[in-house]
């Protein structure tokens, strides 16, 4: 099943449950991120009043306005980021915006991609690789 037809079906489950008054909303936002043979990378954001929408790069919580206003200049400077320049900007980005300097021990960052579909949670050795590699470019 597409990602798309299921982020449709996810927010079309959501909405359902705002038409009426004796029924709580679902109140979770909602990631998708899939691989599609036809579009390729994929990231769907959903929310609990039926809302989905496509995305390059997103984020969901507290500090999302900020976070998503983040990834937006980043993207427009460059579109197209390799392996490590994803990681290091999704990196880059919770660093910015809680402004805290992360140790390898403090954060857990996973990775999944078109040649390596297992998910993969890097060691704090590769961690603190990507760690030093943003503190370079700054």
């Amino acid at each position: 099943m597409p990602v798309d037809i299921l982020c449709k079906r996810m927010s079309d489950i959501s909405q359902v449950y705002t038409q009426n008054a004796e029924m709580r909303p679902l109140g979770t936002s909602m990631m998708m991120i899939a691989f599609d043979d036809e579009l390729g990378p994929c990231v769907y954001k959903t929310d609990p009043a039926g809302y989905y929408s496509a995305y390059k790069a997103c984020s969901v919580g507290t500090k999302q306005t900020e976070a998503n206003s983040f990834l937006e200049k980043k993207i427009k400077k460059k579109a197209d980021l390799n392996h490590d320049e994803t990681i290091q900007t999704a990196i880059n980005c919770l660093s910015t915006i809680l402004s805290a300097d992360f140790k390898p021990t403090e954060i857990e960052v996973a990775v999944v991609s078109k040649d390596k579909p297992d998910f993969h949670v890097l060691t704090e050795k590769e961690i603190d690789d990507h760690l030093t590699a943003i503190s370079e470019k700054d």
